[in-house]
C-alpha cells in the first residue's frame, strides 16, 4: 500500500522519488493527486529543489488545462513509490517539467492519471486516510 497524506487544506498528496538520469536528479517530491491531469508534471518550485537545470531542457510543448495554456518540457524520468516499506514501485514516464513563469511559481507538482490509473485509491479525508493499492507498475523492487 502506498500511503499518502492530506495537507492542512485537505488536498491529497503522495510522495515519490523522482529520478532524471540525464541531470543526476534523485530526490523526493510531494505530488498533488490530480484527477484532471492526464500527465504527471513537475512545477518550478519542486524542479528548483531537485536542481533541474532549466537551461538544458528541450522538447518544449504547450499543454492546456483548466487554468489555460502553459509551456512544459518533456523529459524521460522514473518515479519511485514506497509500497509498505517492503517494495518500491516504479514508473518510467515522460515527465512534464513546467517552464517557470509568475503564474506557476507556487503551484504544486501534479501526479497525473498516467501513474495513478494503475492504482485503486482509498480516499477518506474525514479519517485522514489516503491509501493506494498498486494494480500495475512498470517494475517492482524488493527492499532488503
Amino acid at each position: 500500500m502506498i500511503v499518502g497524506r492530506f495537507d492542512d487544506r485537505g488536498r491529497p498528496y503522495v510522495a515519490a522519488r523522482v529520478v532524471i538520469e540525464r541531470f543526476g536528479v534523485n530526490t523526493r517530491v510531494p505530488f498533488l493527486l490530480d484527477t484532471g491531469a492526464d500527465r504527471t508534471s513537475l512545477h518550478p518550485r519542486s524542479a528548483r529543489r531537485a536542481r533541474v537545470p532549466f537551461d538544458q531542457l528541450g522538447n518544449r510543448q504547450r499543454a492546456r488545462g483548466v487554468g489555460g495554456s502553459s509551456a512544459y518540457f518533456r523529459e524521460p524520468a522514473i518515479l519511485l513509490f514506497d509500497d509498505d516499506d517492503i517494495r518500491i514501485r516504479g514508473y518510467s514516464l515522460e515527465l512534464l517539467i513546467a517552464e517557470p513563469n509568475r503564474d506557476n511559481e507556487r503551484l504544486p507538482s501534479l501526479l497525473g492519471r498516467d501513474v495513478f490509473d494503475c492504482w485503486a485509491i482509498q480516499y477518506d479525508l474525514m479519517n485522514g486516510q489516503l491509501e493506494c493499492a498498486v494494480h500495475y507498475a512498470d517494475f517492482t523492487l524488493d527492499v532488503p
